[in-house]
């Protein structure tokens, strides 16, 4: 055993409990448990240089409320708009939203106009005769909201690409930043209740071992029907049906599906979907959803 190693369990060990309920310990251990390597070795380096208890569980609330919540709390969504620039006029925004729209049907002339996970067909497009047909979106697997074109969220954003790219350099290797947001490999054409899944990392894909060949997981949250739709051996093949196009791409689905294992290992999914709620109740959340989810987060989070 290493001596970074010895003193990083010394740490974790030695932590003491600020109240029954306090989940520091487990959690930074479940962490270090999904992720890669990189990752391991940046968050080792984390928690070694904490100074004390109280320097730990600050820890847990910056990944908390600077990856976990915020993703959680935009995956799923279907981009409304796309504005490049505050300054941007009306002629700008329109070139825009044609181009979203462009990319979108490339990503439906790719999955064959079908969901990736089910096999349906889009009911607004061509389809077999008496194919089963659904609704389609398209799903980002780095949600949207992430995207350099968001000028009003790129504080917030700037931490959670710092927290990304810091416990999964795989991001740095790959050059995929805020600029490739709205890119073929980072979208999927889902069917409705499946993105919905999907975005709150209630079901996610797992790599097989042969190339474009995932297992879809689901959790017990899952929502029943969405379970009911999937193949029955849970196994699926992404392939380019038409047109030259990127596939999802393998690296940024496995980031998915790691942060997927441990909301759930760790029980963080139930503990962030109360909080999210909580809020979406709450008067202080306009309708907007200005209000910083996870500044008002940061008064309520249970460790």
């Amino acid at each position: 055993m290493s001596s970074s190693q010895t003193r990083l369990d010394r740490k974790l060990n030695s932590y003491v409990l600020l109240e029954p309920t306090d989940k520091t310990k487990d959690f930074l251990g479940d962490f270090l448990e999904i992720l890669p390597p990189g990752g391991k070795e940046n968050l080792e380096v984390d928690i070694l240089e904490c100074s004390n208890d109280e320097k730990l569980r600050q820890l847990v609330q910056s990944i908390k409320t600077g990856l976990l919540i915020p993703l959680k709390e935009q995956g799923g969504k279907i981009p409304t708009e796309v504005t490049l620039s505050p300054h941007s006029g009306v002629e700008d925004s329109i070139e825009d939203l044609s181009s979203q729209s462009q990319l979108w049907n490339r990503c439906l002339e790719r999955d064959g106009n079908k969901c990736l996970a089910t096999g349906l067909y889009s009911h607004a497009h061509a389809y077999p005769r008496n194919a089963v047909t659904t609704y389609l979106e398209a799903a980002y697997i780095i949600p949207f909201a992430l995207g350099s074109f968001q000028a009003n969220h790129r504080h917030r954003n700037t931490a959670i690409w710092v927290n990304l790219r810091r416990y999964f350099p795989v991001l740095r290797n790959m050059c995929f930043t805020s600029e490739q947001i709205n890119s073929e490999n980072n979208i999927m054409m889902l069917d409705n209740d499946i993105h919905k899944e999907f975005g709150h990392f209630r079901l996610i894909f797992e790599e097989t071992g042969t190339p474009q060949r995932y297992r879809i997981k689901t959790f017990p949250d899952t929502v029943i029907k969405t379970s009911r739709l999937l193949p029955e051996n849970r196994i699926i093949n992404f392939g380019v049906h038409n047109g030259s196009w990127e596939l999802p791409d393998p690296r940024l689905l496995q980031i998915h599906a790691s942060i997927g294992n441990f909301l759930h290992v760790s029980g963080q999914a139930e503990v962030i979907d109360k909080i999210l709620g909580d809020f979406e109740d709450c008067d202080e959340l306009a309708p907007s959803r200005s209000t910083n989810v996870e500044d008002l987060a940061m008064t309520s989070l249970a460790y």
